[in-house]
């Protein structure tokens, strides 16, 4: 069951990285500006991150498994429409659509571990199911560079239209419903926004919110811009930036791996402190090389790859941490958590895209900023907590 969520989170990102070595070459093929095609990128963000405030609330109702098979259903019907898609407008619509789809695909898988585990537990399963989710973003780039070389920039879109159909067949066939008790009061509004007011007036949640809000931040404002930077100002081919994206991402894969084997030793909240505490430094030296003008790939791919690991360290842990106190609303709860992940990160992933310069000071700066925002957010988390502890 951990392979099979894994490999539903695993999604996401595969749709969203897969194309990435296409960008530049699509703003040709559709005769399209850079700013329209990097809207495909920028509403398939906002669009994940808005469709889960209500993917998780519609899982708590109906159940796990109906959401899953429902949209992965639309996400396979929406990646084929992507392949055909003759402008770029075309395009975006079917970005949207699969964004949507992807919601329930992101959120349920770690409602069900919700439903299933609590505390160390439960962050241990989810940095297992991390390993998996990090193995998207290293093979994703170099499958899509290949088959754009190959077959051009639409296979990459027939690819995780199959992947979808496997998974939606796994899925009917081999994943058990977890949620012990549908609430049929979920999707009623007052429900919905009561959940949410309990939510946000818990410190530690919001705490823990913040941390991956940026921690995604850092980590979308890569995406956006590290197709343009390693081609067009390192002047790297789409294999070559392939290689070069996958490496980064290996950062995942490392940081999964050792989180799922620290946090039961020293529990999540010293994990998320020096995850971020890790990630900061990672940050601030990309942003700082970035001044210097230093354009060796590797002044991006070291630094990159260390925020990748304090990454993959950190969001599983701070994800359970969040989690764990509201079982019977952990629909509701991985929902928002994720909602507040994509509109922040999606913003600036936009930023990034509507200020590239062709140097690579946007997108490593909006890194550092990002890493900034993680270390401070837990920080003031930690000492409002410890503030509260004094007084009481």
């Amino acid at each position: 069951m951990t392979l099979l969520l894994g490999a539903l989170i695993a999604t996401p990102p595969l749709a969203m990285d897969i194309y990435l070595a296409s960008m530049p070459a699509m703003t040709t093929a559709l005769h399209a500006p850079t700013s329209e095609v990097q809207l495909t990128l920028s509403v398939y963000m906002y669009g994940w991150g808005i469709a889960q405030l209500f993917a998780g609330p519609l899982s708590d109702r109906y159940g796990r498994r109906p959401a899953l098979l429902a949209s992965l259903a639309v996400f396979v019907c929406a990646s084929l429409f992507c392949a055909f898609a003759r402008n770029v407008f075309m395009l975006i619509g079917g970005r949207l659509v699969q964004a949507v789809s992807i919601a329930s695909i992101g959120v349920v898988p770690r409602a069900a571990v919700r439903d299933l585990y609590a505390g160390d537990k439960a962050a241990h399963v989810l940095s297992l199911m991390s390993v998996v989710l990090g193995i998207a973003p290293v093979v994703a780039p170099i499958i899509g560079s290949n088959l754009h070389v190959w077959l051009g920039w639409q296979s990459n879109f027939v690819a995780v239209a199959i992947y979808g159909s496997l998974l939606w067949y796994f899925v009917y066939a081999q994943l058990p419903e977890t949620l012990a008790r549908k609430d049929v009061r979920a999707i009623a509004p007052r429900a919905v926004v009561a959940n949410y007011r309990r939510l946000l007036a818990s410190p530690a949640y919001v705490g823990y919110m913040l941390v991956s809000a940026f921690g995604f931040s850092g980590l979308f404002a890569f995406l956006a811009g590290s197709a343009f930077v390693f081609q067009n100002v390192m002047g790297q081919s789409a294999q070559g930036f392939g290689v070069m994206f996958g490496t980064v991402m290996l950062g995942n894969i490392t940081g999964a791996t050792i989180g799922s084997r620290v946090v039961r030793r020293i529990g999540i909240a010293r994990l998320v402190h020096v995850g971020t505490a890790l990630m900061l430094v990672a940050g601030v030296t990309l942003g700082a090389l970035s001044l210097t003008e230093v354009h060796h790939p590797a002044a991006v791919i070291v630094p990159m790859f260390a925020f990748m690991v304090t990454f993959t360290l950190t969001m599983p842990t701070a994800t359970a941490g969040a989690l764990t106190p509201f079982p019977q609303i952990a629909g509701s709860a991985s929902s928002l958590l994720a909602f507040c992940q994509f509109v922040v990160a999606s913003t600036a992933a936009l930023v990034v895209g509507l200020t590239l310069d062709g140097t690579t000071r946007p997108m490593s700066l909006a890194i550092a900023a990002a890493s900034v925002g993680a270390f401070a957010s837990l920080r003031m988390t930690e000492r409002r907590a410890a503030l509260a502890s004094s007084r009481a």
